[in-house]
């Protein structure tokens, strides 16, 4: 059943109205007849099954035939701090976290970026990225993307407790980390992740400074994009939202 993101007004009672290019893809791209049925999200965790009444390119109607709360959200809140890298690798990390069950994304520009601050329009296509990885993979919540902000900021004094990678961390992996009691409890995790030149020692110990402990992820170097998703993974395994 092919599930869409909607906003609440959407949802009348039992009947649902959905215009824009939503209705263009459901009438025109996947040609969905009067009859037929799909899957809304209101983003508060609900989850409606609706039958098509009508449906054409500019507003597609239905009834509210099934409700239920999702049930795909994990418990775990994990804030992934992703430096600023080329679009296509940023999208991938967007893409395959939101997979992976990541809460919400926060681009941030260190030192050895090479990619600037992103135009408005990049911002809504990664959004746009977010939502179709979070329809294709069952999330019932969007994962939000905030604004880029500079890797100092991204760093400030926070009681969530929060690990950064880092290639040259060789005595502390991130499994011993994880299931050390200062994460072993909490079910809110910040993850720093580096541009594809890495972080430089100074602010590795500006985020020993604020608290957050550095990590390593093995004896091989991972590309940027694959680093954060490993770590994603680790974690997600750690807290049993694995299978």
């Amino acid at each position: 059943m092919h599930r869409f993101f909607v906003q609440p007004e959407a949802i009348t009672g039992d009947n649902v109205s959905i215009s824009g290019m939503q209705a263009r893809q459901i009438a025109r791209v996947l040609r969905l007849k009067p009859g037929d049925r799909i899957a809304v999200l209101d983003d508060t965790g609900w989850e409606y099954e609706v039958l098509i009444g009508s449906s054409a390119d500019d507003t597609v109607t239905g009834e509210i035939v099934h409700r239920e709360r999702g049930t795909a959200e994990p418990a775990v809140t994990i804030l992934l701090y992703q430096a600023l890298i080329k679009a296509d690798r940023f999208e991938f990390v967007l893409q395959k976290g939101v997979e992976l069950g990541v809460t919400c994304f926060w681009p941030f520009i260190s030192e050895r970026c090479v990619t600037g601050m992103p135009s408005e329009s990049k911002l809504e296509r990664w959004r746009a990225v977010i939502r179709e990885a979070a329809e294709q993979s069952g999330r019932v919540v969007l994962p939000a993307l905030y604004p880029p902000i500079d890797f100092e900021l991204a760093c400030k004094d926070s009681p969530v407790p929060g690990i950064i990678l880092w290639e040259g961390e060789k005595n502390r992996g991130i499994s011993t980390v994880l299931k050390s009691h200062a994460f072993k409890e909490t079910e809110l995790l910040r993850v720093f992740v580096g541009p594809e030149g890495g972080f430089t020692s100074a602010e590795i110990e500006l985020a020993r400074r604020r608290g957050i402990v550095p990590v390593g992820l093995g004896k091989r170097i991972l590309r940027t994009e694959t680093a954060g998703l490993v770590a994603v993974s680790a974690i997600m395994y750690e807290k049993g939202e694995l299978g």
